[in-house]
């Protein structure tokens, strides 16, 4: 249940409070009071989308927060799952989203920071809003099969009918997929053979480009290397006077002096390692010398090597390693070019794909089907309270014989109506007028509240498009509904707004040359006041305000409460 709501700095409001109560609330006011901005603001608390410009000009940020009490389990399973904790006893649930000018917001659940998902998962469990010009939507058939699936909770049905949808669709994708690979390799088969013969014949092996290259390197240069490692490996090593014969002398002194200062050890030891690794060097160098020829045909055997991996570079594009790659890629897409096994296994996965599809199908429509039947039942009486007595409400489907499976089932469908007694039953969406259409509307709401598990259901002056009798009726049913669960109601007829337990106006004044909208809860004597407004506008005579008097007389006495305790408080006889 939706307690409190206050919001500051949006729009014309500078700071307001609004507290609701259990049972039918009633918002009302003039045009332009600001009663749209409240539910814009409980929107946006929810995850909607700010305007740009819904911050008040002038304010840095402004705010929206909402405290519901009493939340349902569901809320309770979301709020721990993302590690909010319950706020009060009662678990009460406070949600606040500041929004900076530029549209901009943070969110707070319980006062830790939330997330726009979690706001969105949040929202339909505790707020349930149904707009002025909703009922139109029972003009377009496709809505139909929605609101069938809205009433009868359908939607964890539905969804699983969408995955099982969404699996078959995939199914045939993949198989489109592989037959246009196999086409398409089959076209290019010659091509891709000629490809795949010329680089398995170039037999490339990795980093061989770079190991010819530095092989080709030491061909062409072979004398010069041979003569620099020649006189290299002599004056380290095999020279008289070379390195290593100096290094060894140096070391017998040492030695001799080591024994007469041990502390000399390290420095031999220095010695005798620096001995080690000239000779190792000297003998490398020696064998590399050794090792060099003056080979041509080993140069022209590199250097056609390195052209031919040149040239497939060129005509592939990338490495050797690329080159290895494609090889392999076209060995495998050249083994697919008549391999029906893979497909033969995706014809498989879509037959046993369509088969759960249609299982699942043929179980939503059974759903449907006795939803509809419980609906018609249901709205008979419905649409009697709602001063449509005899008229006839019936939910036809189509053929579904040879219909392809949609992500919503196979079902098409479409509500029926005969508004008297006698008439032969037409589309609803054809032969139904406004009035008629907001009723069954109301009516249709009634049904799918049901499933709404406890949120506070708001109507945004669906009153649109009726009055008199009718609205007496919708008045009433919007009271009945409240006696489940708290019911808020924007309206601009009185006789839909005297059926309210508690009723809140919404004015604008001006403050300091600046328009400010407020809110307040009514006594029984201003609800005669604005009642009397909402009848006679600016010219209040007795006679409106007795009118008024007598709209809450029949209103209470519908609600139990003594019509002498009413006509005390305002002051008539």
């Amino acid at each position: 249940m939706l307690r409190t709501l206050r919001v500051r700095d949006l729009a014309i409001i500078d700071e307001l409070e609004v507290v609701l109560e259990p049972g039918l609330n009633v918002i009302t006011g003039e045009t332009g009071a600001g009663k749209s901005i409240l539910l814009q603001a409980l929107d946006v608390a929810l995850g909607g989308r700010p305007d740009a410009d819904l911050v008040r000009s002038g304010a840095d940020e402004g705010a929206v927060e909402a405290l519901f009490t009493v939340v349902p389990a569901t809320v309770r399973e979301l709020l721990a799952a993302a590690g909010i904790p319950e706020q009060g006893q009662g678990g009460e649930l406070i949600v606040r989203r500041v929004i900076a000018q530029g549209g901009r917001t943070r969110a707070y659940v319980n006062g830790a920071l939330g997330s726009l998902p979690l706001l969105h998962e949040l929202a339909p469990h505790l707020l349930r809003v149904y707009g002025q010009d909703e009922h139109q939507a029972l003009r377009r058939v496709e809505s139909h099969r929605e609101l069938l699936d809205a009433i009868g909770g359908l939607g964890s049905t539905l969804e699983e009918m969408r995955l099982r949808h969404a699996r078959l669709v995939a199914a045939r994708q993949e198989l489109a997929h592989a037959e246009s690979e196999r086409d398409a390799a089959a076209e290019r088969s010659e091509l891709l053979a000629a490809q795949l013969q010329e680089l398995g014949r170039a037999a490339l092996m990795a980093g061989e480009e770079e190991a010819l290259g530095a092989e080709r390197v030491r061909l062409v240069h072979a004398e010069r290397l041979a003569a620099l490692t020649t006189a290299a490996e002599a004056a380290a090593y095999s020279d008289e006077g070379a390195g290593s014969e100096s290094l060894g002398r140096a070391l017998g002194s040492l030695r001799d002096a080591e024994r007469l200062d041990p502390a000399l050890a390290p420095v031999r030891m220095l010695l005798e390692t620096a001995l080690a690794e000239v000779e190792e060097a000297g003998q490398a160098l020696g064998h590399y010398a050794r090792g060099l020829t003056l080979d041509a045909d080993r140069l022209d055997a590199v250097e056609e090597r390195l052209a031919l991996l040149a040239r497939l570079r060129r005509k592939y594009g990338g490495t050797v390693e690329d080159l290895i790659a494609r090889r392999q890629a076209l060995a495998g897409e050249l083994a697919g070019v008549g391999n029906e096994e893979r497909l033969t296994g995706l014809a498989a996965a879509i037959v046993e794909a369509e088969r759960a599809a249609t299982e699942w199908a043929r179980r939503l429509s059974v759903e449907r089907r006795r939803v509809a039947h419980e609906l018609t039942r249901a709205m008979t009486a419905e649409l009697a309270g709602l001063a449509l007595e005899g008229a006839r409400f019936a939910v036809r489907f189509g053929e579904s014989d040879g219909r392809p499976i949609g992500p919503d089932g196979w079902d098409e469908l479409e509500f029926f109506l005969a508004a008297n007694p006698g008439e032969e039953a037409r589309s609803l969406a054809r032969v139904a007028s406004g009035g008629e259409l907001s009723r069954i509307m109301l009516a249709l709401k009634t049904q799918a509240a049901t499933e709404t598990r406890g949120a506070t259901l708001i109507f945004d002056e669906v009153d649109a498009g009726i009055g008199g009798a009718v609205a007496e009726v919708v008045g009433r049913k919007l009271q009945q509904l409240g006696r489940s669960r708290q019911v808020l109601c924007v309206t601009h007829l009185p006789l839909i707004a005297a059926f309210a337990e508690h009723h809140v106006v919404v004015t604008k004044g001006v403050v300091e040359g600046r328009a400010i909208s407020s809110a307040r809860a009514l006594s029984t004597s201003e609800r005669v006041a604005e009642l009397a407004r909402m009848l006679g506008g600016t010219q209040v005579t007795p006679e409106v305000r007795q009118h008024a008097v007598q709209l809450l007389r029949e209103a209470a006495g519908r609600k139990g409460v003594r019509v002498k305790s009413l006509t005390e408080q305002v002051g008539f006889d």
